[in-house]
């Protein structure tokens, strides 16, 4: 039997991945999200706010139990949770939502992914995938905060796939940057005004050029990476990925 954890799972990418692993035979998903999932069959639905310390605490418990739970073949823990905002230039950015954007984008992950270590190491295949963006890896002018994230993700993923090299323990650790997709964030980015956010009309264009893929689209694309072993530690873009 295979456990899969899956932060974020109430929408979006993460929303798709939950539920085409729900689908899957031998399979059990440990969801994770503020809304729930109302239309899955998770084996374990956690709500849970991954910005404050209760919920990162909430979810990180609730990794151990599943992890206790059964002896599993496979675990992969999916740290898909992620926000966009605050868009605003520096200077002109709150400091609740920088502090919010850091712990979904950042610390939550970092939070998830050491518990999950720590725990899973009588499991015979352990992976983790880190959903990072493009925007961890070059500057995007009006979402410093996200950026700032996604760039500390992708360090922290490389720090734990070098660590993994020396480990007696085998696991995999990949910060997947999953191409342009269609979601709730890239809505967000298209409508902020130009004076708000500047790269808006950068994020209009990948709708009105089609460049943007679903959801369903690249969580097949992920699901069928890993099972395969074909995510390589450290960072990749899954453009790049054969």
């Amino acid at each position: 039997m295979d456990l899969y954890i899956v932060t974020g799972a109430s929408r979006g990418l993460g929303h798709a991945i939950a539920m085409q692993l729900c689908a899957a035979r031998d399979t059990r998903v440990l969801a994770i999200s503020r809304a729930g999932m109302r239309d899955g069959p998770p084996w374990r639905d956690l709500r849970a706010d991954l910005a404050t310390e209760a919920g990162q605490t909430a979810a990180a418990d609730a990794i151990t139990a599943a992890l206790a739970a059964e002896k599993w073949q496979r675990a992969v823990l999916i740290n898909n949770a992620g926000v966009v905002e605050p868009l605003a230039v520096v200077g002109r950015t709150g400091a609740t939502e920088i502090r919010r954007s850091i712990a979904v984008n950042l610390t939550a992950p970092f939070v998830l992914m050491n518990v999950f270590l720590a725990g899973s190491p009588p499991v015979a295949t352990r992976r983790v995938i880190n959903i990072s963006s493009g925007a961890g890896r070059r500057p995007i002018a009006g979402s410093g905060a996200y950026c700032a994230g996604k760039a500390g993700l992708d360090m922290i993923s490389r720090v734990a796939a070098l660590e993994a090299e020396s480990s007696t323990v085998p696991v995999s650790v990949c910060s997947l940057a999953p191409g342009i997709i269609e979601t709730d964030m890239q809505g967000v980015a298209r409508g902020a005004s130009d004076e708000q956010f500047p790269s808006a009309p950068m994020f209009r264009s990948f709708k009105s050029e089609n460049l943007l893929k679903t959801p369903d689209e690249v969580a097949a694309r992920i699901l069928a990476l890993e099972r395969a072993g074909k995510l390589p530690p450290g960072i990749a873009d899954i453009r790049e990925l054969s």
